[in-house]
């Protein structure tokens, strides 16, 4: 019960009920119960209304005839007093239905020269009396024509207010009515936007707690509403994406485990042969001491890799930026593979224009150049080749380029090439196993977004590939 009150249905629901009862309220006071205090305020306008109308044709020949009308429109009996040396001389009355008469019968009616000297007290030079005359609701209205100290005349006005309690009661019966039938619709209006916005919503909330169990793969179709839509599209996509990292996450244990195996054996042989056959043999202790030494350098390039990548993309790496000679010091990087690539019989083509000058970090350009060479070498076969250019592209473009003769790397797999942990599939045309764990590329494109740099990768499945990427000449 608790958490149906605190769902979105439940609160939908209230908020449309509540609103319609608050309308309904409004419309209950304003059209029935101030409907008398309405009807006296409108009559009372009319009565104002109609004495200025007077004033203002108080001299004209056609005044009783206005009067007239007004009283037999508006339901009245009107009293003109003209004033003259200082005393009513003369009274025009228009009369409707013997109201007069009634008037002058009821014990209730206001005398004229009383209201003539509260008209004279009131700082609007007018009156309003509500009184009953012959049991019947009425308004006086009197207001002086000119001024205190030029009096016109007197206009005297009486109108029966109409009884309104048998107007309220329809009102209130068709109200009532009226009301049942908003409330019948509002509640299945409510009820319809309820369910056409909180059920999607619901599915999306039962997708995305398939999450928590391993099922990355949410396909919840939307709604017609365009949020809604937009968070399912959302979801559906943050799925695929955590689907992708549980496969990379997999693939990286596998990868890492495989990759930390091997050289943790043959550490662990060697020493076994040092202590059991080689110990007292420095010949062979020699060789041997150098492979686990090869073997823990291993290890070691691997974990600073892992760290390198996870520092460029928590941000944390900042660039030492200096000027060099970036000529100079890819030759000397280069020589650092011209043994390696002799030993699996690769043949090395470097091409470097002279005195091309760099702005950057030097540390970090100089993994790029020793990652992009080392993924040549390692999807290379044996008698291939792996040339390395430097040129000047433009005047102030310089280009890196790193092409091999490996197996390429195929069209749809190498959008994906650069994300960490990535391995692409092995070739047919690439004979030789590789070795590392996918972070090289993914390091290469950390450092060259650092730095702002455009690169990228062209490739054909068993021609080769080329990477590449381009920086300023300083």
């Amino acid at each position: 019960m608790f958490r149906f009150i605190h769902s979105m249905r439940f609160r939908v629901w209230l908020i449309f009920i509540g609103f319609t009862t608050i309308i309904l309220g409004f419309l209950y006071i304003n059209q029935i119960v101030m409907l008398p205090n309405y009807y006296t305020f409108i009559k009372t306008q009319e009565t104002t209304t109609t004495a200025r109308i007077l004033e203002r044709n108080w001299n004209n020949h056609d005044l009783f005839e206005e009067m007239q009308r007004f009283s037999r429109e508006h339901e009245m009996l009107i009293i003109v007093n003209r004033h003259s040396n200082g005393v009513f001389t003369e009274q025009t009355v228009s009369d409707f239905n013997n109201m007069q008469g009634h008037v002058t019968s009821s014990e209730t009616a206001p005398d004229e020269s009383a209201m003539l000297d509260e008209v004279l007290k009131s700082r609007e030079n007018s009156v309003t009396h509500r009184m009953k005359i012959d049991g019947r609701d009425a308004l006086c209205y009197a207001a002086l024509v000119g001024s205190n100290n030029n009096i016109r005349g007197l206009i005297i006005i009486y109108s029966f207010l109409q009884p309104l309690e048998n107007t309220q009661d329809v009102l209130r019966g068709q109200f009532f009515l009226t009301s049942a039938v908003i409330f019948i619709i509002a509640f299945l209006l409510s009820a319809f936007v309820v369910f056409n916005v909180s059920n999607p919503i619901i599915k999306i909330s039962r997708s995305a707690k398939k999450l928590t169990t391993g099922e990355f793969f949410m396909n919840t179709k939307g709604s017609d509403y365009a949020e809604i839509k937009t968070l399912t599209e959302n979801l559906n996509k943050a799925s695929r994406e955590i689907a992708k990292t549980e496969n990379l996450r997999k693939d990286l244990f596998a990868n890492v485990s495989h990759d930390l195996k091997t050289p943790l054996t043959m550490i662990k042989a060697y020493a076994e042969m040092i202590r059991d056959l080689s110990g007292d043999n420095p010949e062979k202790r020699g060789k041997h001491v150098q492979v686990i030494i090869d073997e823990a350098e291993r290890l070691n390039s691997l974990v600073v890799d892992m760290l390198d990548l996870t520092k460029l993309q928590s941000g944390v790496a900042k660039k030492n930026v200096t000027f060099f000679n970036f000529s100079m010091h890819l030759s000397d990087v280069l020589g650092r593979f011209a043994n390696l690539m002799k030993e699996h019989g690769i043949t090395f083509v470097p091409e470097i224009e002279d005195n091309l000058l760099m702005k950057a970090d030097v540390s970090k350009i100089e993994q790029v150049v020793y990652n992009l060479v080392n993924n040549a070498v390692n999807h290379t076969s044996k008698n291939g080749n792996v040339s390395v250019k430097l040129m000047r592209k433009k005047d102030s473009i310089g280009r890196f380029e790193v092409i091999d003769t490996g197996g390429g790397i195929a069209k749809e797999e190498q959008p994906y090439i650069w994300e960490r942990y990535y391995k692409a599939k092995k070739s047919q045309f690439h004979k030789r196993t590789t070795v590392g764990t996918g972070i090289g590329l993914s390091i290469v494109k950390n450092v060259m977004e650092l730095h702002g740099y455009s690169y990228g990768v062209t490739s054909t499945v068993g021609k080769g590939s080329t990477f590449w990427f381009e920086f300023p000449c300083e």
